[in-house]
């Protein structure tokens, strides 16, 4: 227990200076750290019970950037996504749904990278605000990967770093809340994983408060590649792990 609490604690630390400095990413940082102690059901399982509080806290601090009249539409359509991504990673094995993503995101960074970046502006409607909300909470529930679908969203409404990190962050903290009860609700948690979120809640808090304090100081030119490289990233270790 002692082992893997360290690896909670220090996976989580990571993570959350990452999703301190872009608002996101704070799962997909920490899920390698946590797979060094325990299978990787289990690894996502604890990061989504940490990722209430720790979401919570990142939304706090974020909150001043926040456009709310988005957020109704965002947090309305996350619901469903969550609960379908439970129902779904019950019948669907993890390892075909983390292929699967993997495929889309690097499709999507090679088409990106590839084409001109004021073609792909995204009007605004709520139709985009929905299915942004519904793919983030899915993904949330089955993957652990909430920052993929919001990430390519901001990059395609091509939103300041600000309102974009202040949009992931208090997005994150309702869909990793809904995901929890979902989770708990299905029976999925245990005595255990309550016990290794501890430690990985106290590392979140540090990281992400570092974290914030450096993102303050990135340009957009840069949020923008950070949110590419995350992106690229989260493709090549969700396809690594859909092998094992």
């Amino acid at each position: 227990m002692s082992a893997a609490l360290m690896f909670a604690f220090l996976g989580w630390f990571f993570g959350g200076f990452v999703s301190g400095v872009a608002g996101f990413g704070g799962m997909m940082m920490a899920l390698p750290v946590f797979m060094l102690g325990m299978n990787p059901t289990d690894a996502v399982l604890v990061c989504c019970l940490i990722g209430g509080p720790a979401c919570s806290h990142l939304g706090w601090l974020y909150r001043k950037h926040m456009v709310w009249a988005d957020m109704k539409w965002l947090w309305a359509s996350c619901i469903p996504g969550c609960f379908a991504g439970v129902i779904v990673l019950k019948i669907v094995s993890m390892h075909w749904l983390q292929m699967a993503i993997s495929l889309m995101i690097a499709a999507f960074v090679i088409l990106h990278l590839c084409g001109s970046r004021a073609t792909w502006r995204l009007p605004d409607s709520i139709t985009s605000l929905c299915v942004a909300g519904f793919a983030s909470g899915f993904a949330n529930s089955t993957v652990s990967v909430v920052g993929v679908p919001i990430g390519i969203f901001v990059l395609l409404k091509q939103w300041d770093k600000d309102r974009a990190r202040a949009t992931m962050a208090v997005l994150f903290f309702f869909s990793c809340w809904v995901t929890m009860i979902a989770q708990w609700a299905g029976g999925l948690y245990t005595l255990e994983h309550c016990k290794l979120a501890l430690g990985g809640i106290v590392g979140a808090v540090l990281g992400q408060m570092l974290g914030f304090m450096l993102g303050r100081h990135i340009n957009q030119r840069m949020f923008v590649m950070f949110v590419l490289s995350f992106l690229s990233c989260a493709a090549v270790i969700l396809f690594t792990r859909s092998l094992q």
